[in-house]
């Protein structure tokens, strides 16, 4: 049996792995919530930066966030996730305005 099958990975492996929802560990730093309006003709909503679309919103839509990575591009909200229930995900700050 695999190293793996036993679950004898090092932590320090298991903080390496990416892909899929909830694999990869997104630094976000908390902000007092704001609205933002999309500016883009349509923006894709991601469960993690650059990873799976959840959603897509058009032009003039308007988002509550709640928070930023690490490096500043992407905010963080709160999704009716379409898979069922509800989960956070990200959206590219560059195609979005305060409100």
């Amino acid at each position: 049996m695999s190293e793996f099958m036993e679950n004898k990975i090092s932590e320090e492996a298991l903080s390496e792995v990416t892909g899929g929802v909830g694999q990869a560990e997104v630094k976000v730093k908390p902000i007092t919530p704001i609205w933002v309006r999309v500016t883009a003709s349509s923006l894709n909503c991601r469960y993690t930066p650059n990873g799976e679309i959840a959603k897509i919103y058009e032009r003039g839509h308007k988002l509550k966030v709640d928070g930023i990575t690490a490096d500043g591009e992407w905010y963080r909200l709160l999704i009716y996730d379409p898979k069922g229930g509800t989960c956070y995900a990200y959206i590219s700050k560059k195609y979005t305005e305060k409100i």
